[in-house]
């Protein structure tokens, strides 16, 4: 139960933050310019924040698969969190390498770094929740699934008879599918 409810908790976590900043994201990315120096400051130290509380997130979530035992899972997890890792550090760099750039009226080299944390900021959302569906597979699932199928969900036009006449369609040529042919 506990692990449903940690699960339940980073997606939650995932999707009001991915919302939240969705529309600033777009509103800062959208033009081949970007916004003005102070905004994008302000957008890569929220998007700083976000990575760190997917960090933490997933940091939880290896803990869990941690108590669980089981091998896989812990490997899947260490996995995405090693990742969201190294974004973090590209993404504190290239913070430093934007507000430097900016210091000296470089707006290129400062959009250029500016994106490295937009891209960044994807990745680790997208890992945050790689990371969720591990811990969520193994719980949830042994790798086996069971499929019931009833007749009487069928209306009259299905077309639920066995193919009779499926061998009947043979020596027919089919279409051209090239100008080559």
């Amino acid at each position: 139960m506990q692990r449903w409810f940690l699960t339940f908790c980073a997606v939650a976590v995932l999707s009001v933050s991915a919302s939240a900043n969705a529309q600033e994201e777009e509103r800062l990315t959208s033009g081949s310019q970007v916004g003005d120096p102070r905004e994008m400051v302000q957008y890569v130290r929220n998007a700083l924040e976000e990575m760190m509380n997917g960090l933490k997130s997933v940091s939880k979530l290896q803990e869990v698969a941690r108590r669980q035992g089981d091998d896989e899972m812990i490997r899947c997890v260490q996995n995405k969190l090693a990742n969201v890792r190294a974004l973090m550090m590209v993404s504190e760099r290239a913070s430093g390498a934007m507000k430097e750039a900016q210091g000296v009226s470089n707006p290129r080299r400062a959009e250029h770094e500016f994106r490295k944390v937009v891209v960044s900021l994807a990745k680790v959302r997208q890992f945050v929740s790689d990371a969720a569906g591990c811990v969520g597979e193994g719980a949830s699932s042994d790798g086996t699934s069971e499929v019931q199928v009833t007749q009487s969900g069928l209306t009259e036009g299905d077309d639920s008879s066995a193919l009779d006449d499926y061998f009947l369609v043979i020596g027919v040529d089919p279409a051209p599918t090239s100008p080559f042919e």
